[in-house]
């Protein structure tokens, strides 16, 4: 027993003492092409304008509902007093 507790203890001290591998990037990036696209894509402009689809007027909305109030009923359950020795909750509910 004691043998496998010190092996075990070995292992993990190895596993976390070692060091991970620092890989370098697959493939150099060309900075100027990467900016670019940042620039089209914070401005909105990646879509060409000849591609544009211009949306169709919709003649009913998804949210007519909305337009209307909702009402709402709530309905309160009266308070019954029941004689009971102890603490508890009523018949049939332990």
């Amino acid at each position: 027993m004691k043998k496998i507790v010190f092996m075990l203890a070995c292992i993990l001290l190895t596993a976390c003492a070692s060091h991970p591998e620092v890989g370098q990037p697959q493939a150099p990036l060309d900075m100027a092409s990467v900016n670019a696209y940042n620039t089209k894509v914070y401005h909105g402009d990646t879509v060409p304008a000849s591609q544009k689809v211009k949306q169709a007027p919709v003649n009913m909305p998804l949210n007519a509902s909305d337009s209307q109030p909702k009402t709402t009923t709530k309905t309160t359950t009266p308070v019954v007093l029941m004689p009971s020795i102890g603490y508890h909750y009523g018949r049939y509910r332990w």
